[in-house]
Protein backbone atom coordinates (compact mmCIF):
# COMPACT_ATOMS: atom_id res chain seq x y z
CA UNK A 1 0.00 0.00 0.00
CA UNK A 2 2.58 2.37 0.68
CA UNK A 3 5.79 3.79 -1.13
CA UNK A 4 8.50 5.12 1.85
CA UNK A 5 10.75 7.50 0.05
CA UNK A 6 14.03 8.47 1.42
CA UNK A 7 15.44 11.32 0.11
CA UNK A 8 19.86 11.49 1.35
CA UNK A 9 23.39 13.11 0.58
CA UNK A 10 25.77 12.26 2.83
CA UNK A 11 24.23 10.87 5.94
CA UNK A 12 25.22 7.30 6.48
CA UNK A 13 25.67 7.80 9.84
CA UNK A 14 22.22 8.18 10.13
CA UNK A 15 20.50 6.16 7.53
CA UNK A 16 20.78 3.39 9.91
CA UNK A 17 17.64 4.75 11.53
CA UNK A 18 14.85 4.76 8.88
CA UNK A 19 16.26 1.40 7.95
CA UNK A 20 15.75 -0.29 11.53
CA UNK A 21 12.47 1.43 11.55
CA UNK A 22 11.06 -0.15 8.45
CA UNK A 23 12.61 -3.57 9.66
CA UNK A 24 10.88 -2.99 13.27
CA UNK A 25 7.26 -2.44 11.59
CA UNK A 26 4.29 -4.49 11.99
CA UNK A 27 3.17 -4.36 9.00
CA UNK A 28 5.85 -4.68 5.84
CA UNK A 29 3.10 -3.66 3.33
CA UNK A 30 5.51 -1.09 1.63
CA UNK A 31 8.88 -1.06 -0.24
CA UNK A 32 11.42 1.51 0.10
CA UNK A 33 12.95 4.01 -2.52
CA UNK A 34 15.95 5.21 -1.21
CA UNK A 35 17.24 8.69 -3.60
CA UNK A 36 21.28 9.37 -2.93
CA UNK A 37 22.01 12.94 -4.07
CA UNK A 38 25.35 12.04 -5.37
CA UNK A 39 26.65 11.35 -2.00
CA UNK A 40 30.67 11.06 -1.29
CA UNK A 41 30.36 9.33 1.97
CA UNK A 42 29.47 5.73 2.23
CA UNK A 43 26.02 5.85 1.75
CA UNK A 44 26.27 3.04 -1.23
CA UNK A 45 28.16 0.51 0.60
CA UNK A 46 25.70 0.59 2.88
CA UNK A 47 22.89 0.54 1.22
CA UNK A 48 23.80 -2.97 -0.38
CA UNK A 49 24.46 -4.28 2.94
CA UNK A 50 20.60 -3.30 3.25
CA UNK A 51 19.86 -5.30 0.01
CA UNK A 52 21.78 -8.35 1.06
CA UNK A 53 19.99 -8.16 4.60
CA UNK A 54 16.67 -7.45 3.78
CA UNK A 55 13.66 -10.37 2.95
CA UNK A 56 10.44 -8.57 4.16
CA UNK A 57 10.39 -5.77 2.01
CA UNK A 58 12.07 -4.70 -1.09
CA UNK A 59 14.80 -2.19 -1.68
CA UNK A 60 15.42 0.59 -4.66
CA UNK A 61 18.44 2.27 -4.53
CA UNK A 62 18.88 5.01 -7.19
CA UNK A 63 22.13 7.32 -7.07
CA UNK A 64 22.01 10.68 -9.19
CA UNK A 65 24.69 12.05 -10.61
CA UNK A 66 24.69 15.78 -9.60
CA UNK A 67 23.52 16.88 -6.06
CA UNK A 68 20.65 19.20 -6.47
CA UNK A 69 19.09 18.84 -3.19
CA UNK A 70 16.23 17.50 -1.49
CA UNK A 71 12.91 18.88 -3.27
CA UNK A 72 14.54 17.56 -6.90
CA UNK A 73 15.85 14.42 -5.23
CA UNK A 74 11.90 14.06 -4.01
CA UNK A 75 10.69 14.67 -8.02
CA UNK A 76 13.33 12.24 -9.33
CA UNK A 77 12.55 9.60 -6.67
CA UNK A 78 8.74 10.10 -7.13
CA UNK A 79 8.76 8.03 -10.10
CA UNK A 80 9.51 4.89 -8.45
CA UNK A 81 6.69 5.35 -6.12
CA UNK A 82 4.72 3.10 -7.47
CA UNK A 83 1.86 2.42 -4.26
CA UNK A 84 -1.19 4.01 -3.44
CA UNK A 85 0.38 6.15 -0.88
CA UNK A 86 4.00 7.74 -0.37
CA UNK A 87 5.31 8.64 3.06
CA UNK A 88 8.36 10.75 2.73
CA UNK A 89 11.31 9.84 5.67
CA UNK A 90 14.21 12.02 6.36
CA UNK A 91 17.47 9.93 6.21
CA UNK A 92 17.74 10.83 9.81
CA UNK A 93 14.37 9.52 10.83
CA UNK A 94 12.85 6.95 12.78
CA UNK A 95 9.46 5.89 13.76
CA UNK A 96 7.38 4.08 15.75
CA UNK A 97 6.50 0.12 14.94
CA UNK A 98 3.03 0.77 14.24
CA UNK A 99 2.93 3.13 12.06
CA UNK A 100 2.31 2.04 8.95
CA UNK A 101 -0.30 -0.40 10.58
CA UNK A 102 -1.85 2.75 11.85
CA UNK A 103 -1.35 4.51 8.66
CA UNK A 104 -3.20 1.38 6.64
CA UNK A 105 -6.14 1.67 8.73
CA UNK A 106 -6.36 5.15 8.50
CA UNK A 107 -6.32 5.81 5.21
CA UNK A 108 -8.42 2.52 4.32
CA UNK A 109 -11.03 4.66 6.68
CA UNK A 110 -10.31 7.99 4.63
CA UNK A 111 -10.92 5.72 0.91
CA UNK A 112 -14.53 4.51 2.51
CA UNK A 113 -15.40 8.35 3.67
CA UNK A 114 -17.73 9.96 0.80
CA UNK A 115 -15.25 12.99 0.65
CA UNK A 116 -12.38 11.11 1.01
CA UNK A 117 -10.96 11.36 -2.95
CA UNK A 118 -10.38 15.54 -1.78
CA UNK A 119 -8.15 14.59 1.34
CA UNK A 120 -4.73 14.14 -0.34
CA UNK A 121 -2.17 13.80 3.41
CA UNK A 122 -2.24 12.36 6.06
CA UNK A 123 -0.73 14.27 8.95
CA UNK A 124 0.42 13.02 12.64
CA UNK A 125 2.78 14.15 15.01
CA UNK A 126 6.68 13.98 15.98
CA UNK A 127 8.14 13.57 19.27
CA UNK A 128 11.93 14.44 19.99
CA UNK A 129 14.16 12.04 21.45
CA UNK A 130 13.08 12.31 25.06
CA UNK A 131 9.38 11.71 24.20
CA UNK A 132 8.06 15.48 24.35
CA UNK A 133 5.51 16.16 21.29
CA UNK A 134 7.59 18.60 19.03
CA UNK A 135 5.68 22.14 18.63
CA UNK A 136 1.69 22.09 19.50
CA UNK A 137 -1.04 19.27 19.00
CA UNK A 138 -3.39 19.80 16.13
CA UNK A 139 -6.76 21.58 17.05
CA UNK A 140 -8.65 18.47 17.29
CA UNK A 141 -8.34 15.01 16.32
CA UNK A 142 -9.20 13.59 12.94
CA UNK A 143 -9.39 17.61 11.76
CA UNK A 144 -10.20 17.61 8.07
CA UNK A 145 -8.57 21.41 6.67
CA UNK A 146 -8.83 23.07 3.90
CA UNK A 147 -6.58 25.78 3.11
CA UNK A 148 -8.74 28.35 5.21
CA UNK A 149 -9.23 26.41 8.29
CA UNK A 150 -5.52 25.10 8.58
CA UNK A 151 -3.70 28.70 7.49
CA UNK A 152 -5.70 31.94 6.73
CA UNK A 153 -8.31 31.37 9.94
CA UNK A 154 -5.19 30.80 12.30
CA UNK A 155 -2.95 32.85 11.04
CA UNK A 156 -0.30 30.65 10.77
CA UNK A 157 0.29 26.80 10.70
CA UNK A 158 -0.28 24.84 13.67
CA UNK A 159 3.58 24.58 15.15
CA UNK A 160 6.12 22.24 15.47
CA UNK A 161 7.68 19.37 13.09
CA UNK A 162 5.07 17.57 11.61
CA UNK A 163 4.63 14.18 9.69
CA UNK A 164 2.64 13.59 6.38
CA UNK A 165 1.98 10.11 4.22
CA UNK A 166 0.45 11.48 1.08
CA UNK A 167 -1.51 9.83 -1.91
CA UNK A 168 1.30 9.15 -4.80
CA UNK A 169 -0.83 10.41 -7.70
CA UNK A 170 -0.58 13.93 -5.89
CA UNK A 171 2.57 14.29 -5.45
CA UNK A 172 3.52 13.12 -8.95
CA UNK A 173 1.35 16.19 -10.03
CA UNK A 174 2.51 18.75 -7.70
CA UNK A 175 5.85 17.92 -7.34
CA UNK A 176 8.24 20.21 -4.78
CA UNK A 177 9.38 23.42 -5.19
CA UNK A 178 12.68 22.98 -6.45
CA UNK A 179 15.57 25.70 -7.41
CA UNK A 180 19.28 25.61 -8.55
CA UNK A 181 20.01 28.65 -6.74
CA UNK A 182 18.99 27.68 -3.02
CA UNK A 183 16.28 25.13 -0.76
CA UNK A 184 12.48 25.51 -1.30
CA UNK A 185 10.40 25.50 2.07
CA UNK A 186 8.14 22.43 1.85
CA UNK A 187 5.58 24.75 2.91
CA UNK A 188 5.32 26.26 -1.14
CA UNK A 189 4.18 22.49 -1.86
CA UNK A 190 1.90 21.64 0.73
CA UNK A 191 0.15 25.15 0.29
CA UNK A 192 -0.22 25.12 -3.36
CA UNK A 193 -1.57 21.05 -2.69
CA UNK A 194 -4.04 22.31 -0.31
CA UNK A 195 -5.85 24.74 -2.37
CA UNK A 196 -7.07 22.14 -4.58
CA UNK A 197 -7.43 19.32 -1.67
CA UNK A 198 -7.94 18.53 2.18
CA UNK A 199 -5.19 17.79 4.84
CA UNK A 200 -6.06 15.21 7.61
CA UNK A 201 -4.45 15.73 10.73
CA UNK A 202 -4.46 13.19 13.55
CA UNK A 203 -3.18 13.83 17.50
CA UNK A 204 -0.94 10.61 17.03
CA UNK A 205 2.56 10.07 17.33
CA UNK A 206 4.53 8.27 14.84
CA UNK A 207 8.13 10.19 13.97
CA UNK A 208 11.19 10.82 15.99
CA UNK A 209 12.84 14.08 15.36
CA UNK A 210 16.47 13.94 15.95
CA UNK A 211 18.14 17.51 16.28
CA UNK A 212 21.00 17.14 14.59
CA UNK A 213 23.67 19.61 13.40
CA UNK A 214 23.81 18.74 9.82
CA UNK A 215 20.19 17.95 9.37
CA UNK A 216 18.36 21.06 7.07
CA UNK A 217 16.80 22.93 9.61
CA UNK A 218 19.76 23.54 11.72
CA UNK A 219 22.31 23.81 8.90
CA UNK A 220 24.01 26.90 8.89
CA UNK A 221 23.70 28.81 5.45
CA UNK A 222 24.97 32.38 4.06
CA UNK A 223 22.70 34.93 4.51
CA UNK A 224 22.31 35.60 0.79
CA UNK A 225 21.09 31.82 0.56
CA UNK A 226 18.61 32.03 3.92
CA UNK A 227 17.12 35.54 1.99
CA UNK A 228 16.74 33.15 -1.65
CA UNK A 229 15.25 30.25 0.38
CA UNK A 230 12.05 33.24 1.55
CA UNK A 231 12.37 34.78 -1.56
CA UNK A 232 11.46 31.77 -3.27
CA UNK A 233 9.19 30.18 -0.62
CA UNK A 234 7.01 32.98 -0.57
CA UNK A 235 7.22 34.11 -4.07
CA UNK A 236 5.31 30.44 -4.56
CA UNK A 237 2.67 31.07 -2.21
CA UNK A 238 1.67 35.21 -2.73
CA UNK A 239 1.27 34.13 -7.09
CA UNK A 240 -1.84 31.61 -6.36
CA UNK A 241 -3.33 33.69 -4.10
CA UNK A 242 -5.81 37.43 -5.12
CA UNK A 243 -4.00 40.56 -4.12
CA UNK A 244 -6.46 41.46 -1.87
CA UNK A 245 -5.74 37.78 0.36
CA UNK A 246 -2.72 39.09 0.81
CA UNK A 247 -3.79 42.33 2.16
CA UNK A 248 -6.30 40.71 4.48
CA UNK A 249 -4.57 37.73 5.81
CA UNK A 250 -1.63 37.81 8.59
CA UNK A 251 0.06 34.78 6.99
CA UNK A 252 0.48 36.47 3.45
CA UNK A 253 1.37 39.45 5.46
CA UNK A 254 4.56 37.32 6.94
CA UNK A 255 5.12 35.96 3.24
CA UNK A 256 4.88 39.59 1.65
CA UNK A 257 7.29 41.08 4.29
CA UNK A 258 9.97 38.27 3.48
CA UNK A 259 9.68 38.72 0.08
CA UNK A 260 10.01 42.29 0.15
CA UNK A 261 12.94 42.13 2.25
CA UNK A 262 15.07 39.94 0.29
CA UNK A 263 14.19 42.15 -2.90
CA UNK A 264 15.16 45.30 -1.28
CA UNK A 265 18.19 44.21 1.29
CA UNK A 266 19.57 41.80 -1.29
CA UNK A 267 18.37 42.75 -4.37
CA UNK A 268 17.30 39.60 -5.44
CA UNK A 269 14.93 39.87 -8.14
CA UNK A 270 14.54 36.14 -10.17
CA UNK A 271 10.81 35.55 -10.35
CA UNK A 272 8.92 38.58 -9.58
CA UNK A 273 5.06 38.85 -8.68
CA UNK A 274 3.33 41.41 -11.07
CA UNK A 275 3.38 44.73 -10.33
CA UNK A 276 -0.12 45.18 -8.28
CA UNK A 277 1.21 42.51 -5.97
CA UNK A 278 4.95 44.13 -5.58
CA UNK A 279 3.09 47.25 -5.15
CA UNK A 280 1.04 45.32 -1.74
CA UNK A 281 4.22 43.68 -0.85
CA UNK A 282 6.09 47.03 -0.31
CA UNK A 283 3.80 48.89 1.68
CA UNK A 284 3.14 45.87 4.01
CA UNK A 285 6.93 45.77 3.86
CA UNK A 286 6.66 49.04 5.22
CA UNK A 287 3.93 48.87 7.86
CA UNK A 288 5.78 45.62 9.60
CA UNK A 289 9.02 47.19 9.46
CA UNK A 290 9.09 49.23 12.41
CA UNK A 291 7.33 46.28 14.52
CA UNK A 292 9.94 43.49 13.99
CA UNK A 293 12.60 45.97 14.29
CA UNK A 294 11.43 46.49 17.39
CA UNK A 295 10.96 43.11 18.42
CA UNK A 296 14.07 41.95 17.39
CA UNK A 297 15.62 39.79 19.89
Amino acid sequence: MFSVITPTYNRAHTLDRVYNSLRNQTKKSFHWVIVDDASTDNTEELVQRYLKESNDFKIEYHKRPINQGKPAALNYGFEFCTEPITVIADSDDSFVPNTMSDLEEIWNRVNQMKNGSKIATVWTLVEDERHRVVGDYFPYDFWQANLHDRLLEKNMPVKGEKWHSWRTNVLKKYQMYSNELCHIGESATWHTINIDFDFLHLNMVHRMYYDSEDGLINKKRPKLKSAMTKYFTAYHQLAEVKPFNIIKYRYYNSLAFNYMKSKIFFGFERKSLSSLKNIICFLIFLFLLPYTVLHRK
